[in-house]
Order: C-alpha cells, then sequence, then structure tokens
C-alpha cells in the first residue's frame, strides 16, 4: 500500500508538472496581451498577437514569412536589427496601431518578449552611430532610417517596447502609473473575446477593418473599391490564423444590424467571385490558393474562412502593403 500511494504521488506530481510547463506559454501571452492592452495609448484601433516561437517550429516558416510579413514588420525587424536584437531573440509579440488618416495606413507600437541584453543592445546602438535618450528613468534607442520614427527601450532581460518617441512616453506612463479606467476599453473588451491559442490572432475597430481588408486583399489594386465605406457598418474584426497541414485563417466581423451583415456578406461573396475570375485570367496555369472561401452570416455577425495549402501559397507575391 504504501508504495502503491508513493506512486500515485509520483504520478500526480507528475501531471502537475507537465501540466505547469504546458500552460506556460498561454501564461505568458496572457500576460504580454494584458500589459498591451494596459499600454497601449488612446486610439489604439488594432491589435495583433504572434507567437513567433512557435511559428518558428513549423517547415513551412520561411515560406510563410516570405509571403504574411508586411513592409510594416520588415522595416521593423530591421531597425530591431540595428540594436543586435535578431528575429530569433523574439518569443512572442503584440503590435498595436494608430490611426493617422483615413487615406493613410498606420502607425504602430508594441511589446515583445524573449531574450534581451541591455548591454550588448547598447554596444550595437554605438556601433551604429544611435545614442540612448532617457525617457521615463530608461534608455531609449530611436532609429532615424525607420518611416515609423521607432524607438526601443529594454524593461527587462525577457521584455521589450517599441514605438515613436511620442506613444512611447505614453507607454512608460501607463505603466509606471496606470490609469484608473483602460485607456481602450471597446479594444480591450474585443480583444479578450477575441483570444485564441492560435500563434496568430488579432482585432480591429472601425477604420481599423477597412485598412485590414485593403491591405492583405490579393489584387486591391485592380478593384478600384472604396473600402471605408464598404466595412462602414462593421463595428469590429477579430481573426485567427492557425498554420498545421495547412494554412487556416478564421475571420469575424461584428455589424451593427442584421441587416448590414447581410450585405457585408454579399460583399465578400463578390469579392470572392471577382478575385477567383482574376486568378483564373493571370495565372490560369497555378492553384488559386483563394479557392477555399467560405462565407456566412448569422444575426449581426459575418464569418469568413479560408484555407489555404503552402505549395499554392508559394505562387502569391508579399502581401501587406503601409
Amino acid at each position: 500500500m504504501r508504495l502503491r500511494g508513493q506512486i500515485v504521488r509520483r504520478a500526480a506530481l507528475m501531471l502537475i508538472a507537465l501540466s505547469v510547463l504546458s500552460a506556460a506559454p498561454l501564461l505568458r501571452a496572457q500576460d504580454l496581451v494584458d500589459n498591451a492592452l494596459a499600454w497601449l495609448p488612446p486610439g489604439t484601433i488594432a491589435l495583433e498577437y504572434s507567437r513567433l516561437s512557435a511559428l518558428r517550429g513549423l517547415p513551412q516558416y520561411s515560406s510563410l514569412r516570405t509571403h504574411y510579413l508586411g513592409r510594416n514588420l520588415r522595416i521593423l525587424e530591421q531597425s530591431l536589427s540595428k540594436l543586435g536584437i535578431q528575429e530569433s531573440d523574439i518569443d512572442e509579440m503584440v503590435l498595436g496601431w494608430q490611426s493617422l488618416s483615413q487615406k493613410k495606413w498606420m502607425r504602430y507600437e508594441g511589446l515583445a518578449s524573449g531574450r534581451f541584453d541591455a548591454a550588448q543592445l547598447d554596444r550595437s546602438a554605438t556601433a551604429s552611430g544611435l545614442k540612448a535618450q532617457k525617457v521615463d528613468g530608461h534608455n531609449a534607442y530611436c532609429i532615424p532610417s525607420d518611416p515609423n520614427s521607432t524607438c526601443v527601450v529594454v524593461l527587462s532581460d525577457s521584455l521589450g517596447i517599441f514605438a515613436p518617441m511620442p506613444m512611447l512616453e505614453v507607454m512608460l506612463k501607463a505603466r509606471d502609473d496606470p490609469p484608473a479606467s483602460p485607456a481602450n476599453p471597446e479594444l480591450e473588451r474585443i480583444a479578450q473575446s477575441a483570444r485564441s491559442s492560435a500563434p496568430i490572432w488579432g482585432v480591429a475597430l472601425g477604420g481599423g477593418v477597412s485598412n485590414w481588408f485593403k491591405a492583405w486583399m490579393p489584387g486591391e489594386k485592380n478593384l478600384q473599391m472604396d473600402w471605408a465605406a464598404a466595412f462602414k457598418d462593421v463595428r469590429a474584426l477579430s481573426y485567427t490564423v492557425q498554420a498545421r497541414d495547412e494554412v487556416h485563417l478564421n475571420i469575424k466581423l461584428d455589424c451593427d444590424s442584421t441587416r448590414a451583415a447581410s450585405s457585408v456578406r454579399q460583399l465578400l461573396e463578390g469579392l470572392k467571385l471577382v478575385q477567383q475570375l482574376a486568378w483564373h485570367t493571370e495565372n490560369p496555369s497555378q492553384p488559386n490558393p483563394f479557392q477555399d472561401i467560405e462565407v456566412a452570416s448569422a444575426d449581426r455577425q459575418v464569418s469568413f474562412r479560408l484555407t489555404a495549402d503552402y505549395t499554392a501559397l508559394e505562387s502569391v507575391g508579399p502581401l501587406g502593403k503601409p
């Protein structure tokens, strides 16, 4: 009986240890997202979480980066590399976007978790001719060549933040002196309900919805479409990207009314047909990676599901515009 009791206790301890280990990435993700929602400046209209440590384990990771790493993230990656921070140093990232105007894409800021060496960062900055600026007691390094005017602060050996200087100051102040009420209550509400175990997920509000579709729709320039008007009745967008044997993109659109949801569904069905016709005309001998699209609506919500094969995605040029 004593031996049996020891075996049971050991088994229980092993199960507890395994559950803690499996929950650790999720807990870290929650911490990073919670911090982002608390620190991002008021007026943030879009947020995206990505777990790079999980994506790097995919055999198709290089292809995914080629096709889905937008121009803004490429610029950010180049800026961080000047400070000695490589893509492989970052495990998780949360990006938030500010709207500049209806005609321009958005300015971004964010948080990253991983492995950061403040001393090495200072040496790399010096070698690149960058001088530290004191912001709220922290060393901030700003990249003059970055069109987003990105400045980087390492808060610890596992956490850093980046943003244009005015936004960086707002984020550091929110970190040191949390406001009594959320700076972005609607964004926080949508983000909390959209949280996912997927390696990539995100949300957008208001004008961020039309900007999201405009930036990521293949052949967008050929559509001659007023994207802001098309999605004016959509309050929020949430999405997840699962990368397994195939890429699975799931989008949910929350509309102002059932009638608006029906109109948006018809719009997406029309865009699907236009895209398929254009692809067949321009790439008659290549498989259409956007062939398997499902659009549906229920009450005030529209769902959009895309399943794409990695091989088919190789036919697509880089997506994502400023």
